[in-house]
């Protein structure tokens, strides 16, 4: 596992269980260089205060995130 990937799973560790009890979740698809491609599921996909792209952009500002 590279460091980008252990940063990647960090993150969306962290923010699952926050996402947990509006029965969503963020997970992993792959990492193409600094690109990394999640999948969104539940209500975290119509939600307009996007936790997910904020916590990756203080915590990974470098890559370039991208949702499925």
């Amino acid at each position: 596992m590279n460091q980008i990937e252990k940063q990647v799973l960090e993150v969306l560790h962290n923010l699952n269980w926050l996402m947990e009890p509006h029965n969503s979740y963020a997970e992993l698809v792959e990492i193409k260089g600094l690109e990394v491609v999640i999948r969104c599921v539940g209500a975290c996909i119509e939600c307009e205060t996007d936790c997910i792209g904020v916590a990756f952009k203080e915590r990974m500002p470098t890559i370039q995130l991208i949702r499925q």
